[in-house]
């Protein structure tokens, strides 16, 4: 039996395929369930209010570096996502600012493959 999930890029991501409503592929299943992680507010997951990072309250608190950041992310995927026992999966964030704003860009990189990457602004 062949397990399916729902694809749910966007059109606005460059790796998006019209007309795609499930697949099956691992890594997919990973950027997915990552992009939950993101952005999820950690204590809004009825029964694990461990589950999730909060992105946009976590990146412009001054309390947290960038390692900081990496290894919370980190740890939250090892922990949340079944599949990631399977990849090496590392998170790099970089800060920066552009046009009167700051932003942090989030790439995900699984076995040394840049797969996914998220702007929070």
């Amino acid at each position: 039996m062949k397990i399916c999930d729902i694809y749910n890029r966007t059109p606005e991501d460059p790796n998006y395929i019209y007309g795609l409503l499930e697949h099956s592929d691992q890594i997919e299943s990973i950027i997915s369930k990552v992009k939950m992680i993101l952005n999820t507010r950690p204590g809004s997951i009825y029964g694990d209010i461990n589950f999730g990072i909060g992105i946009e309250d976590l990146v412009f608190e001054t309390k947290l570096n960038k390692t900081q950041l990496e290894e919370k992310i980190k740890k939250q995927i090892y922990q949340y996502v079944t599949e990631a026992s399977q990849f090496q999966i590392k998170p790099e964030v970089s800060f920066g600012k552009a046009d009167g704003y700051d932003y942090c860009l989030i790439d995900i990189y699984i076995d040394g493959n840049k797969t996914t990457g998220i702007l929070v602004k």
